[in-house]
C-alpha cells in the first residue's frame, strides 16, 4: 500500500504542510533551506523505525533511535527537532497509508520525550540514497560507522547495509526489464567482489572507483533492484538524484524513476535540477504513472514556517523557482546577445 498523505506540524522549518502524494513520482523542490531533505527524512526515519526488527524496543524507542541517527542532533537531543520558536513547541509527524493505517510520532521541544502511535500492520519498505554517491563509498564504509563517530549521518550506513545484501535468485520480469536496460547503459553487469563494487563486461572488470560518478549512482540501482532493496510496493526517497550528473544522465535517471515507479516503487525526490524536474513533467503527461510535484517555500512572515504547494504538473506551480531561474538566465543570455 503507497503512502497517501504525509503531514508535518512544527517540524523543522515547517509549520504546518499536508503533502499528498502520489502512487507513482512524488518530486520535491524548492529553494536551499525550505526542508526538502528533512520532510524525505522524516519519512524515512519513521518507516524505518516501525519496520525494524528490534523487537525488545517499543515504536516509540525505535522511532526515537531512527531520528538521532538520521538527523543527527547535537549529542542526540531531539528537542532540536521541532520548528525553532519563541516558548515550548512539539513537533509532529504523521503518516498515512490509507484510512485509518498510519504512523504518528511527536516531540517536545523541551524535554525531546517522544510519543508515538502506530496503526501500520505492514510498514512499507523504505529506502533513502543520499545525493553523494555510495558505491566508492561503500568499501569499508560499514565496518567503519559501525566502529567509529563519522559525520555522515545513518542514511549511509542503511543505504549501504541494503547494497551489501546478496542478489535474489530470481526477480519479477518488470525488474528484471529495467536492471537489463540499465546494463545496458553501464556496458556490463554489476558485482560485489570482497569489499569492492565492479561493473564487468565479459572478461573486463571495472573497479567502481573507476567508473564515473554518474553510472556509479546507477550501478547503485542496479544492485538495490536485484537484491529486493528495492521491489514492489516499497518507497523510495532519493535526495537530489542529479547531484554530479551531464545532462544525458539526467534524462536517464528521469526515465529509470518512471520505470521504478511502472513496477509499482513509489517515488519520491527532491531536486534542484531543471532537466530532470521538466522530463519528469513530460513523462506524467505521457506515460500512465500518476506523478505530484510540491514546491517548498518560505513566506515574509517568519512565524509561518516553510509553506507548500503542490500540482501535477510542475508548470502549474505558481511558486517554482526552478523555473524562474531558468527563465531569468534566458533573458540574460538573450540580453547579451542582442547587446553584442
Amino acid at each position: 500500500m503507497p503512502l497517501r498523505r504525509v503531514t508535518l506540524e512544527d517540524f523543522s522549518a515547517f509549520g504546518k504542510v499536508s503533502f499528498d502524494l502520489a502512487p507513482g513520482i512524488n518530486v520535491l523542490i524548492g529553494e536551499n533551506a525550505t526542508g526538502k531533505t528533512h520532510a524525505m527524512k522524516a519519512i524515512y526515519a519513521g518507516l524505518r523505525a516501525v519496520s525494524s526488527d528490534t523487537t525488545a524496543l517499543s515504536p516509540t524507542a525505535r522511532i526515537a533511535l531512527q531520528l538521532a541517527r538520521v538527523f543527527r542532533p547535537d549529542d542526540g537531543k531531539l528537542g532540536h527537532l521541532p520548528r525553532r520558536r519563541h516558548g515550548h513547541t512539539t513537533g509532529s509527524v504523521k503518516i498515512e497509508a490509507g484510512k485509518g493505517i498510519w504512523l504518528r510520532y511527536s516531540i517536545s521541544s523541551r524535554t525531546g520525550k517522544v510519543t508515538a502511535r502506530v496503526t501500520l500492520p505492514r510498514p512499507p519498505t523504505a529506502l533513502f540514497i543520499p545525493s553523494r554517491e555510495l558505491l566508492a563509498l561503500y568499501e569499508g564504509l560499514l565496518q567503519t560507522m559501525r566502529e567509529r563517530e563519522l559525520s555522515l549521518d545513518e542514511t549511509y550506513y542503511d543505504a549501504c547495509l541494503a547494497l551489501s545484501a546478496a542478489p535474489l535468485r530470481g526477480v519479477k520480469a518488470g525488474i528484471q526489464e529495467v536492471i537489463d536496460d540499465l546494463h545496458g547503459v553501464l556496458g556490463g553487469r554489476v558485482e560485489l567482489v570482497g569489499n569492492r563494487f565492479y561493473v564487468k563486461a565479459g572478461r573486463a572488470r571495472l573497479e567502481a572507483h573507476l567508473v564515473s560518478e554518474g553510472l556509479r549512482k546507477l550501478a547503485a540501482i542496479v544492485r538495490l533492484l536485484q537484491n529486493g532493496s528495492l521491489r514492489e510496493h516499497g518507497v523510495l526517497l532519493w535526495d537530489e538524484p542529479e547531484a554530479n550528473l551531464n545532462p544525458q544522465l539526467v534524462v536517464l535517471v528521469a526515465d529509470v524513476l518512471v520505470s521504478l515507479a511502472a513496477i509499482g516503487i513509489q517515488v519520491i525526490v527532491a531536486t534542484h535540477d531543471y532537466l530532470l524536474l521538466q522530463t519528469l513533467g513530460l513523462h506524467s503527461e505521457t506515460s500512465d504513472v500518476e506523478a505530484r510535484f510540491f514546491s517548498l517555500f518560505r513566506t515574509k512572515s517568519v512565524k509561518d514556517g516553510v509553506k507548500m504547494i503542490s500540482a501535477e504538473h510542475p508548470d502549474a506551480l505558481a511558486n517554482n523557482p526552478i523555473r524562474d531561474e531558468f527563465l531569468a538566465h534566458y533573458d540574460r543570455v538573450r540580453g547579451a546577445v542582442s547587446a553584442s
